[in-house]
């Protein structure tokens, strides 16, 4: 998987959420979109390409956007715990408060690994 791919990975994996609530505000084809971009990434499959369907930008831009993030979408995170993608395969760091829920990846529901 190249780098921004990778990145893409981590940063559907983070923002899901967001994108979930934005898009069910949007027309009926953003959101075949979206669950399309959420298959192929489940899939591990590449998804740069879809992003910049989403979010109207050429492919460039959207690999230029993926090191700030998804525009609009900027959740806060808890610096207590970390975890990490159950399976290695994006950049994602969740968090939680000590003894809290173990945070689950937000595309496969598998629980994420403690840093």
């Amino acid at each position: 998987m190249d780098q921004a791919e990778r990145q893409a990975l981590t940063m559907i994996c983070a923002q899901l959420t967001e994108l979930r609530t934005e898009c069910a505000l949007q027309p009926e084809p953003r959101q075949r979109l979206l669950a399309q971009i959420e298959t192929e990434a489940s899939a591990r499959r590449p998804i740069v390409d879809l992003l910049s369907q989403l979010q109207g930008t050429s492919g460039e831009e959207t690999r230029q956007m993926l090191s700030g993030g998804l525009p609009g979408l900027s959740p806060g995170q808890a610096d207590e715990e970390s975890f990490r993608c159950p399976d290695a395969a994006c950049d994602r760091v969740g968090t939680t408060l000590p003894a809290g829920p173990i945070p689950r990846c937000q595309l496969t529901g598998q629980p994420m690994t403690r840093w």
